[in-house]
């Protein structure tokens, strides 16, 4: 879809708002499926449940963000990377709230990881199970020239040791807000890279958000549902100085 015909199809204005408005009055609550996705069946790494910190403070780590372009290979420990994905997108009240904004409740994004580095979690492609505040292993091995491939901008980058994927699932939103749904998707995943970023710098990391990728490339890659959207695309990894 090209850029005018998105715009076109998916903005409000006084003779498109009460269409949608009746849309969204019309759409009952129990279509709503604010519940997570998850994979059984496949290997899952259980992630440590963890304590909310008092410090630093939200305002030092927004001022010192900043976005490195060398990045170590070394691997996240896990209580790291448990600490990072909870307070990042994590579950926190009923129906899968948690940290990003999300139009309707629908809790329409998911987070998938490539993780590059072998230690306690095997290379290879990963789901967060929100719910189960855990990694599914999708596929085992992850070839970072392969990768580099599927998002080229990449290149721009030296090393780092996970790369976030943020899908957006399109059949969930458009049930209640039709094709404007797909800029509520935009919207949370802009929130959800800007979560992993900030709780990246708290933990001595960095998430370098990117913008050049190949959308299907990376759909295939993680065989995603036909009507998921790939969103953005980050790499994460220790600063190297």
């Amino acid at each position: 879809m090209c850029d005018e015909t998105f715009y076109r199809l998916t903005e409000l204005d006084r003779t498109t708002w009460p269409e949608f408005r009746e849309r969204v009055l019309d759409f009952s609550p129990d279509q709503a499926t604010g519940e997570p996705r998850s994979y059984p069946g496949s290997p899952r790494w259980p992630l440590v449940r963890c304590r909310p910190r008092a410090w630093p403070a939200l305002e030092t780590t927004l001022w010192r963000r900043r976005s490195a372009t060398a990045l170590s290979t070394e691997s996240p420990s896990r209580g790291q990377l448990s600490r990072l994905l909870q307070f990042s997108h994590g579950v926190s009240a009923a129906g899968g709230r948690g940290p990003v904004p999300s139009a309707g409740g629908l809790q329409a994004l998911e987070l998938y990881c490539v993780n590059f580095t072998e230690g306690w979690l095997p290379a290879g492609l990963y789901h967060f199970d929100r719910a189960g505040h855990a990694l599914t292993q999708l596929t085992a091995g992850a070839d970072r020239d392969s990768w580099i491939k599927k998002i080229p901008s990449l290149h721009t980058v030296a090393g780092g040791s996970v790369l976030w994927i943020i899908v957006g699932d399109g059949v969930r939103v458009s049930a209640k807000y039709g094709s404007r749904g797909q800029r509520f998707l935009l919207l949370e995943a802009g929130h959800l890279m800007q979560n992993l970023c900030l709780m990246s710098q708290r933990l001595g990391w960095t998430t370098l958000p990117l913008g050049g990728f190949f959308e299907n490339d990376i759909a295939r890659a993680f065989t995603l549902p036909i009507d998921d959207v790939v969103l953005y695309a980050g790499v994460c990894g220790k600063p190297v100085s």
